[in-house]
């Protein structure tokens, strides 16, 4: 996969972007990115301004044959914002709304192609090589082959540990917590919250706690602070209380007013003021019990492949009673006639969508008579029926990605695998993701 040192005039937008609809020209795909992205657009183009390209963010591309120009299979966006910025005459006769365009055009009129040019870009030989890494990229971890996302509490420790973090860690390091309780809180999306709260000095003040220069501080012996810092920090991760229900100040101050005495410092007790991360089990006179908490059920968790929640209403006796043993069937006793079943499953489901709506199963073959259509036909037809019925594109949109990408638990050629190569086992766990996928797509079929 060679490198390639780009100019904005090589590259092409993707008239296949995912991310809408195919277009049949550079300035349809143009309208279409500026349709969905709108005001992002703006803000990108002034970062780029500000900071230049970035150079994390590489371009992905494949040679186009025609023009010998380069197709942008990964960074359309940034292409798009690239070329209104070295042309904003592009955007002549084009849809946009006026603010976004004099936005636009203010940020190109300082913009310097000199600095962000030549843009570094890898060159795949294929489109089907390119999805591999766009795959990647956009749809999840993919069990850690693919980018794992920041949490909350992650990108504060990034932004420098501000005194949220610091009552984190030291709730984390002090607490006496559960196994399952740290599990909940380094799966927690509540730092924000947690800082809103500490950032409300009425309620630092029922607290024990002060803030100075970033640094979380308190005068109370540790065993007192540590009783409302737990309480918030558990209270939080077990959502137990809500950005929603602590948004305004007097909420705020409710909240920790209403703590038992278990959880309410005695502020009687003050010593000398030090920072909350100085504080070492060394002072603490009494360990925090460590309360116990029932996990709330995971659907991750679930036993068969058919979560519990998803009720198909089938009118064929066949297929019903395959989706009936779908549902009962055990991931950990049966993966293997689980995956044949899921795979029959689709392609019978897809067959009566298709009967149903007068479109054959099978193609006449000059020679040979009617030949029955592969899973793939079969499958890129109905998808056809129903976006021509009405079917949001966007709605199926992954189902037909998950399909066609060969890193998908969903993926046609590993589906057939399961019923033909003896060397192909199927996890549980791609199994439910397989089902997941598919489910909206099972969901229009049997409506």
């Amino acid at each position: 996969m060679p490198s390639r040192s780009l100019k904005i005039a090589d590259l092409l937008l993707d008239h296949l972007n995912p991310r809408n609809e195919p277009a049949s020209s550079q300035r349809q795909a143009l309208q279409q990115i500026i349709n969905d992205q709108d005001v992002k657009l703006a803000v990108l183009a002034e970062h780029i301004i500000e900071n230049g390209a970035s150079p994390i963010d590489l371009l992905l591309v494949v040679k186009d044959t025609e023009s010998q120009n380069y197709i942008v299979l990964e960074g359309n966006r940034r292409t798009a914002v690239l070329k209104i910025l070295a042309n904003p005459a592009v955007l002549t006769g084009l849809e946009v709304r006026s603010a976004l365009k004099k936005r636009l055009e203010s940020a190109a009129s300082d913009f310097n192609r000199t600095e962000v040019e030549p843009l570094a870009a890898f060159e795949v030989a294929t489109r089907e090589e390119g999805n591999r890494w766009i795959d990647l990229k956009h749809n999840g971890e993919n069990g850690g082959s693919g980018i794992v996302s920041w949490q909350g509490i992650q990108r504060a420790r990034f932004s420098g540990g501000d005194p949220a973090l610091q009552a984190l860690d030291f709730v984390v390091q002090h607490g006496n917590l559960t196994d399952d309780q740290k599990q909940a809180i380094a799966d927690g999306r509540f730092i924000t919250t947690l800082d809103r709260l500490l950032s409300t000095p009425d309620v630092r003040a029922k607290l024990g706690v002060t803030v100075k220069k970033g640094k979380l501080l308190t005068d109370l012996p540790a065993d007192e602070i540590i009783k409302p810092l737990r309480r918030i920090v558990l209270d939080l991760a077990g959502k137990k209380v809500n950005v929603t229900q602590l948004k305004k100040k007097d909420q705020q101050i409710k909240y920790v007013a209403g703590f038992d005495a278990s959880s309410r410092p005695d502020t009687s007790k003050r010593q000398t003021e030090r920072a909350v991360n100085e504080i070492d089990a060394s002072q603490f006179a009494s360990p925090v019990r460590p309360a116990r908490i029932r996990r709330k059920a995971d659907s991750s968790d679930r036993r068969a492949v058919v979560p519990k929640g998803c009720n198909l209403t089938i009118t064929d006796n066949r297929i019903a009673q395959i989706y009936r043993e779908l549902r009962i069937l055990k991931l950990e006793d049966a993966p293997n006639a689980i995956a044949v079943l899921t795979r029959v499953f689709l392609e019978l489901s897809v067959e009566h969508y298709l009967t149903a709506n007068g479109i054959a199963l099978s193609i006449a073959v000059p020679g040979q008579g009617d030949k029955d259509k592969s899973l793939r036909k079969k499958f890129d037809e109905a998808i056809a029926h129903m976006k021509a019925n009405g079917v949001p594109a966007k709605e199926l949109q992954g189902v037909v990605r998950a399909l066609n990408v060969a890193k998908s638990p969903l993926y046609i050629d590993l589906l057939n695998d399961y019923v033909h190569n003896k060397h192909v086992s199927p996890a549980p766990s791609d199994l439910k993701a397989a089902w997941d996928t598919a489910q909206s797509f099972f969901q229009r079929i049997w409506q």
